[in-house]
C-alpha cells in the first residue's frame, strides 16, 4: 500500500481514537429498562413453541426457546415428548384436525414459524496500491541518527482477491390462542448480513473497516449469527425484555473542563452506587442555586435509574426543569428518552396486570410434559 496513504489512514485512526477518548471521558451510569412486548398476547401465560419449518427452522426455534426461557414472563412447555412438535406445521396451526394434539399440551397458546435463509458469496479482485522493492538502495538516517542503506520502493498495483458475503434470514411466525382457537398475531422478522473481506480492506486498519480475507467465517457461522439475532427479535415481539442503556452525568462544565465541585462530588457517589447520598448533594445545590440546571438533570438521572413508573415521572419533572434553566442538547435528549420510557413502562404494567389475571395451567407429568 502507498506509504503516504498508509500514514494518513493511521493518523486518521489515531485521531478517531483520541476523539472517542476525549468525548468518552464523561461519567456515565447504566440504566436497566423493561421494554413491553410489541405484540399483545392477551391472556396467554403458558406457551409452547411448535415446529419452525425450513432448513434453519430448528436452529431458530432452539435459539428462540433458549432466549425466551431467560425472560420471566411466560411459562414454557417442553413439547419434545408430544406429537404436536412434528405433526402441527405452520400452515395448519389453526386446522381443527390438530386441536386434540394442541390441547394435550395444556398450554394457553402456541407459536410456530417458517424460516427462509439465503447466503451468497461474490468474489472478485481489487487493484490495490503496494510498495515493492526495486533492488536499489539509498543512504538514510535511522531513528538512532546512523546512516543505513534503505531499499528504494516503488508503487505498484496488485490484484487482491475479495469476497463480499451477503446473507439474510427471515422468520414468519404465528401465535395461536388455544383458548379462543384463533390466530392472534402474525409477523415477520428479518436479519441481513453484508460484509466485504479482503480486496481494498485486506490491509486497512480494523478501526477503519479493515477485514482480511482470512477472517471470512464459514457459511453456517454467519447464518447461526443471524439466527441468534432473529431469535432476539422474536422475544421482543411477544415478551417484555430488559434493555440496558448508558446515560451520561453532567457536572456543568464544557468540553471536559470546569464544572460544579459539589455536583462532581455527587457524581462520584452515584458512580459507587450511593444514590441517596448523591441525591442529597444535588438537592443541596438546588437549595443554594435554584437555577442550577445540571443539578436538576443529575437528579433526573438518579430517579430514572430507579426505574419504576413513579420515579420515571419524577425524572421527567427534573429534566423539564433542567431544560427550563439550561439550553443543553443533553437535557433535550433526556426528556425525549424519559417520555418514551414512561410510555413503555405504562404499557408493560398493563401487560403484567393482564398476565397476573391468567392462571398457570397444570401439566400432566405422565405425558412427559413439564413447565419451566
Amino acid at each position: 500500500m502507498n506509504y503516504k496513504k498508509h500514514i494518513l489512514k493511521l493518523s486518521a485512526g489515531l485521531i478517531v481514537i483520541a476523539m472517542l477518548a476525549w468525548f468518552g471521558c464523561a461519567a456515565k451510569t447504566s440504566v436497566s429498562r423493561i421494554k413491553p412486548a410489541e405484540v399483545s398476547m392477551g391472556g396467554i401465560r403458558t406457551l409452547a413453541l411448535l415446529k419452525f419449518e425450513g432448513r434453519f427452522g430448528e436452529t431458530v426455534r432452539s435459539d428462540f426457546y433458549n432466549k425466551l426461557s431467560a425472560v420471566p414472563h411466560f411459562n414454557l412447555i417442553d413439547i419434545s415428548k408430544t406429537n404436536a412438535l412434528d405433526r402441527v406445521i405452520y400452515d395448519q396451526v389453526d386446522d381443527p384436525r390438530f386441536f386434540p394434539d394442541l390441547e394435550d399440551l395444556h398450554a394457553d397458546g402456541v407459536i410456530t414459524g417458517r424460516v427462509t435463509a439465503n447466503i451468497n458469496d461474490m468474489r472478485g479482485f481489487d487493484q490495490v496500491q503496494m510498495q515493492e522493492g526495486t533492488g536499489r538502495y539509498k543512504k538514510e538516517k535511522n531513528i538512532f541518527g546512523k546512516w543505513v542503506d534503505v531499499e528504494i520502493k516503488k508503487t505498484v498495483l496488485r490484484p487482491v482477491p475479495y469476497v463480499i458475503r451477503q446473507a439474510s434470514l427471515t422468520t414468519d411466525f404465528k401465535v395461536f390462542n388455544l383458548k379462543t382457537k384463533q390466530i392472534i398475531a402474525t409477523g415477520k422478522v428479518t436479519e441481513n448480513y453484508n460484509q466485504k473481506f479482503g480486496g481494498d480492506k485486506e490491509y486497512a486498519l480494523s478501526i477503519l473497516g479493515g477485514m482480511k480475507l482470512s477472517q471470512l467465517p464459514a457459511g453456517n457461522q454467519t447464518l447461526n449469527e443471524l439466527s441468534a439475532n432473529v431469535a432476539s427479535q422474536l422475544v421482543a415481539k411477544i415478551s417484555p425484555t430488559e434493555v440496558i442503556e448508558t446515560i451520561e452525568f453532567y457536572d456543568g462544565g464544557k468540553f471536559g473542563y470546569g464544572g460544579h465541585d459539589m455536583i462532581k462530588r455527587g457524581i462520584e457517589f452515584a458512580k459507587r452506587g450511593l444514590w441517596d447520598e448523591a441525591k442529597a448533594i444535588w438537592q443541596d445545590v438546588i437549595k443554594a442555586e435554584p437555577n442550577n440546571s445540571a443539578a436538576y438533570y443529575n437528579l433526573g438521572v438518579a430517579h430514572e435509574f430507579i426505574g419504576n413508573l413513579e420515579n420515571l415521572q419524577i425524572a421527567r419533572t427534573m429534566y423539564k426543569k433542567a431544560l427550563k434553566y439550561g439550553d443543553n442538547e443533553l437535557y433535550m435528549n433526556a426528556l425525549a428518552r424519559i417520555q418514551s420510557a414512561i410510555r413503555d413502562r405504562q404499557k408493560y404494567e398493563q401487560q403484567k396486570n393482564l398476565l397476573k389475571q391468567t392462571p398457570v395451567k397444570k401439566t400432566q407429568e405422565e405425558k412427559g410434559v413439564r413447565i419451566y
